[in-house]
């Protein structure tokens, strides 16, 4: 499958630790998710995406970009293909506006329901579709669930924050129970969402971690935080923070990470108030099915190293 990796920070920053040059960085996660990498970002209410079907550890561009580019909001994905060939279009993190999404999973059986997904998405969005990948297809069916909860994908508003989150938890545990229902394989559903000032991440299926706190900070003395919560020793839950890391493996050890329990929402709004909702009481975490873990595609997409 995919490594995802989202970034949130009180002040503009690099991500090129995270990304380049820390233990474990994305760029060396990417020797086994080899099929194209993608860097979105935010400046002032606009989105941009960079992207490549070559594998990150050994393209350039990619590390010219996470040396240059300065954001308080990353999305970035180094893909292993499962559905979709391998080609720049389907690299994650897919654009609309001012909305960033990144998937980490499977909705297997797509060629099957691919149709089906199609429905779920207004006709007026359907065009905006330029790949071929279950992830892109997903990223259209929220954001037509969101225009229909009332989320003006032009405008800002803090109190967005909890309705972005509901929605793409809704969405996503829909999805599950149409599979159960329909006797199909579940699908694994991880992913990231912002628009530069909501973040949503939910897991369902695969590793993911989140961390707002450091051991020590190599930037520490320069860093503009008049309040430094990231070195703050724990984090109260549902607690404002200065910085949000989201990932689907630890990085870095100056980073304090805890792992997301499967089936949670992780959602941080604009003031960076930062909460999690937990999985439905009963409910069980989707596994791979026998057949992909025989398929090398999948082999260790399990484990977080």
């Amino acid at each position: 499958m995919c490594r995802i990796f989202g970034f949130r920070s009180a002040v503009p920053s690099r991500a090129h630790r995270s990304l380049v040059a820390a233990e474990n960085a994305l760029a060396t996660q990417s020797i086994r998710h080899p099929h194209g990498w993608g860097i979105g970002y935010v400046k002032g209410d606009d989105a941009y995406v960079v992207k490549s079907a070559r594998s990150a550890h050994d393209c350039p561009r990619f590390k010219s970009a996470c040396e240059r580019l300065t954001s308080h909001t990353f999305v970035v994905h180094v893909r292993k293909a499962t559905v979709g060939c391998i080609d720049s279009l389907n690299a994650h993190p897919f654009r609309f506006g001012r909305w960033l999404f990144a998937h980490n999973g499977t909705i297997f059986g797509f060629e099957d329901r691919a149709a089906h997904l199609r429905d779920r998405i207004d006709p007026d969005l359907r065009s905006h579709v330029m790949g071929d990948t279950d992830s892109e297809h997903l990223f259209f069916v929220l954001l037509t669930a969101l225009r229909r909860a009332g989320i003006d994908r032009a405008t800002h508003d803090p109190k967005d924050a909890p309705v972005v989150g509901q929605v793409v938890r809704d969405v996503l545990y829909e999805l599950d129970a149409e599979a159960r229902v329909q006797q199909l394989d579940r699908p694994i559903l991880n992913v990231l969402l912002t628009d530069g000032r909501t973040f949503v991440a939910h897991r369902a299926g695969m590793p993911m971690f989140l961390s707002t706190q450091k051991r020590h900070c190599p930037d520490a003395d320069t860093c503009p935080a008049a309040n430094k919560v990231c070195l703050l020793a724990r984090r109260p839950v549902d607690q404002s923070v200065n910085h949000l890391i989201v990932a689907s493996e630890p990085i870095g050890a100056e980073n304090l990470w805890e792992e997301v329990p499967d089936g949670t929402t992780v959602v941080c709004d604009e003031r960076f108030a930062l909460t999690m909702q937990g999985a439905p009481r009963g409910w069980v975490a989707p596994v791979l099915p026998e057949h992909a873990r025989s398929d090398g595609l999948f082999r260790a997409a399990t484990s977080a190293k």
